[in-house]
């Protein structure tokens, strides 16, 4: 694994780092690269359970490194992004892991992607979500649109995006767009604790759930109940489901019995 990301596993997680502090983890060709395999390589073991991304350094991330060179060539960039960025936003939302963001410091441009697709997030009270790219006469990639306008509407999408606006924690929060806001000094020890505890959730669960919560805004209730009822058949047959079923039986019969 190249030195711009780091992988560690602790049990049934894997932390996975964005690893370049100097430029505030942007990313290059070859911490795209990285990365996209970091996000393979656990998905494909079957003891992890949780992926959670993190950044070293000040930041979560910087966005793209924008002191990479950009060969002047008609559908360079085109390419670029829907084969080195868009694999990873894919891979993170179709992973049947859940996957976390763990944001201590600014995250922009494809780092807000990162979080926005992730399945959960946290952030340390002094972290943000920036746009900017309007500054520069772009347009934010790496599906932002999309992510930002499924969880906002796409009227505050756009005046964020037109505004380039710097979402607080709160902010972020409030929206939708995470879950959880401690203190700086707290984000470490908090997400921990809470990767921990999401660690025990039956993988069938985790990667069921977030199968039809994928696909409820393309359905109707009726299409979704329909694959809720499918996929719970397939719990209902797993023998995870059979072991943990007698040990709840098994648990509540011993409380009547006291």
């Amino acid at each position: 694994m190249a030195n711009t990301i780091h992988i560690e596993l602790k049990k049934a997680v894997a932390y996975i780092t964005l690893n370049r502090p100097k430029s505030r983890n942007a990313f290059n060709h070859e911490m795209r690269l990285a990365f996209l395999s970091a996000l393979e390589e656990v998905e494909l073991d079957p003891a992890i359970r949780i992926i959670l991304i993190i950044g070293s350094g000040q930041g979560f991330c910087a966005g793209a490194d924008i002191a990479e060179e950009i060969p002047d060539i008609d559908g360079h960039i085109t390419k670029q992004l829907q084969k080195e960025y868009a694999p990873i936003i894919t891979a993170i939302r179709e992973s049947k892991k859940i996957v976390v963001s763990s944001v201590h410091g600014a995250a922009a441009g494809i780092g807000a992607s990162i979080v926005m697709a992730s399945d959960l997030a946290i952030m340390a009270d002094t972290a943000y979500l920036y746009s900017a790219f309007g500054a520069i006469s772009l347009i934010p990639d790496g599906g932002f649109h999309w992510l930002l306008a499924n969880t906002v509407g796409p009227k505050r999408a756009l005046e964020m995006i037109l505004e380039s606006q710097r979402l607080d924690a709160q902010t972020c929060r409030t929206l939708g767009l995470i879950n959880k806001v401690v203190t700086h000094d707290e984000l470490a020890f908090a997400t921990a604790r809470w990767v921990a505890s999401l660690a025990d959730v039956p993988p069938l669960t985790a990667s069921l759930s977030k199968e039809v919560l994928r696909n409820a805004n393309n359905q109707t209730l009726s299409q979704s109940m329909d694959l809720e009822a499918k996929l719970q058949n397939m719990c209902i047959q797993s023998d995870d489901f059979k072991k943990r079923k007698a040990l709840f039986l098994n648990g509540r019969a011993l409380k009547q019995g006291q």
